[in-house]
């Protein structure tokens, strides 16, 4: 018995990537032989994309070609290899909206980074420059300043606990109440209407 479910490709919405990634792992988890490969690809994808498999094999037969070959084909098809300056470009506009966490705004950066042709280093330097920029809130962004060399790692920690602190006191202010007294509950007063502005915070 096999091991996983091999699904058929949709170009509607899925991953090409994704899916020889989840493709590769039957693979491995099955011990399936390099000559079987392609003919499972080609049983797995489906009537649409074998269709899209032969128009672009044409005029050889997709059983002819070599698996790595094959996968190319098709996803250079699907998606063309993106400029880098424009993807450099969309990555450096990216900041962190309104509505949006810290975590959503890292998961969409790393995604945007994906193609912008950083290598080794660069690529962690360039995140993090993005990530520190590209937030919103300038107490955190001066608080990571203030950190000697800091790391990507290191920035999202603080980031995340100031978010994090932040939102509760934000909480903790929202729902303050003044405590009753027995007088207030036996009177049917308010907190309110028992303290005066002279007496504390909690004036009307």
């Amino acid at each position: 018995m096999s091991v996983g479910k091999l699904t058929e490709f949709d170009s509607e919405s899925d991953c090409w990537e994704s899916y020889i990634d989840r493709l590769e792992q039957y693979f491995m988890c099955n011990s399936v032989k390099n000559e079987l490969k392609v003919a499972t690809l080609i049983t797995a994808v489906g009537a649409e994309t074998y269709e899209l498999m032969t128009n672009l094999c044409t005029p050889h037969k997709p059983a002819t070609k070599q698996y790595a070959e094959l996968v190319e084909i098709v996803g250079k098809h699907l998606k063309p290899k993106p400029s880098v300056l424009a993807e450099r470009y969309n990555f450096r506009r990216r900041v962190q909206n309104r509505s949006e966490n810290i975590a959503n705004f890292v998961t969409d950066l790393k995604k945007l980074s994906k193609n912008c042709g950083f290598v080794n280093d660069s690529l962690f330097e360039n995140f993090k420059d993005q990530f520190v920029c590209g937030l919103r809130n300038d107490s955190i962004r001066q608080r990571i300043f203030t950190e000697e060399g800091v790391t990507f790692d290191k920035a999202y920690k603080i980031a995340v606990a100031m978010e994090s602190a932040e939102a509760d006191s934000s909480l903790v202010a929202g729902g303050r109440e003044v405590p009753m007294t027995p007088v207030d509950v036996q009177q049917g007063r308010s907190p309110q209407e028992n303290v005066s502005p002279q007496e504390g915070c909690y004036a009307p």
